[in-house]
């Protein structure tokens, strides 16, 4: 009885035992590289494979929520971030609108409210802005947030009221290019 199990089903274990070893240094390498459980399972072996099998599932687990969550974000943002740039873009293309606007807002200084603004919509994960615009649109507000932070350096934040900054070459080319972008993207 002895020479059958270590003939037979030992092997078989030992076998089942290194197979599992293998995937969990695998797992390791692709989804747990920033821990040091490379030690435990070189130095213990088989010994370790069950108690990394139960971190194995904890990662997997973490990382569908994660997907599902981004999924979540993803749709609902992009469209909100796509709707919050246009309307952004509307307001640099509008004199009315601006004027309109500092009626309302009358302690602010419009000029660097708009400028605040871009930069709070814009200038967020390229991802989304990427999966929110096509190839065109992106080049084309890639060009207005260059203008954009080429005027602001001339401001260096001291920004002229928008009755004077209405009056500048640099408002001019703005609102210039936001209405042609507008005319590109609606």
């Amino acid at each position: 009885m002895d020479n059958f199990f270590f003939d037979y089903i030992f092997p078989v274990l030992l076998s089942i035992g290194m197979i599992l070893w293998i995937y969990c240094i695998w797992f390791l390498n692709k989804y747990d590289k920033n821990t040091n459980r490379l030690v435990m399972l070189l130095l213990l072996n088989i010994y370790y494979v069950p108690f990394y099998l139960f971190r194995v599932r904890r990662i997997k687990k973490e990382n569908r929520i994660k997907a599902l969550s981004e999924e979540i974000y993803d749709s609902g943002f992009i469209e909100m971030s796509r709707h919050s740039i246009i309307d952004t873009l509307d307001l640099w293309a509008s004199e009315e609108k601006q004027l309109e606007y500092k009626k309302t807002e009358s302690e602010a200084n419009l000029t660097d409210e708009l400028f605040q603004q871009w930069k709070t919509v814009y200038r967020i994960d390229n991802k989304i802005i990427g999966e929110a615009f096509n190839n065109l649109e992106t080049e084309l507000l890639k060009t207005f947030d260059k203008s954009i932070a080429i005027s602001d350096e001339k401001f260096r934040n001291d920004f002229p009221d928008i009755n004077e900054f209405q009056n500048t070459n640099d408002w001019k080319v703005l609102n210039q290019l936001a209405k042609e972008i507008i005319k590109e993207i609606k």
